[in-house]
C-alpha cells in the first residue's frame, strides 16, 4: 500500500527518463530506443536495439554504467519453441539492451549515459 503512494510520481518520472534518453540519443543510426505511446503507457524499462551490443556493454561497464541484455528470442525458449523464422524476435534477442531505468536516476546521470553511448558509436 505504501508503494502505491509513489506510483503517480514513478509513472511520470519513467516517462521523463525515456524522453531524456530519446533526446540524448536522437540521430544515432546504430542505436534506437523502442517507441512508446507516452499518452497511454509508461516505459518501465528503457528498451533499445543496438549494433555491436557486446562492445557497447563493455564500454558502458568500463565507465561504471550497468546495462542488461534483453531476453532471448521467445520462439527459441523451450516452452514456446516454434519452428520457422521470426526475424523481429531474433533481432531483439541479438540486439536488445536495457539501459539504466531506476526512477531515482538523475537527469545528469542520464546525460552521462547518453554521452558514453555517443562516444562508443563515434
Amino acid at each position: 500500500v505504501e508503494q502505491m503512494k509513489k506510483l503517480a510520481w514513478r509513472v511520470e518520472r519513467k516517462k521523463a527518463i525515456w524522453r531524456r534518453y530519446a533526446r540524448g540519443l536522437a540521430g544515432l543510426s546504430a542505436f534506437r530506443l523502442f517507441d512508446h505511446d507516452l499518452e497511454r503507457t509508461s516505459p518501465w524499462f528503457i528498451d533499445s536495439l543496438c549494433e555491436r551490443r557486446e562492445g557497447l556493454i563493455a564500454h558502458l561497464k568500463a565507465a561504471g554504467i550497468g546495462s542488461r541484455v534483453m531476453y532471448p528470442p521467445i520462439n527459441a525458449q523451450e516452452a514456446y519453441r516454434e519452428p520457422g523464422s521470426f526475424p523481429v524476435s531474433e533481432r531483439v534477442g541479438r540486439e536488445g539492451l536495457w539501459l539504466p531505468s531506476a526512477s531515482q536516476l538523475s537527469d545528469e546521470q542520464i546525460d552521462a549515459i547518453c554521452a558514453e553511448i555517443r562516444a562508443y558509436y563515434s
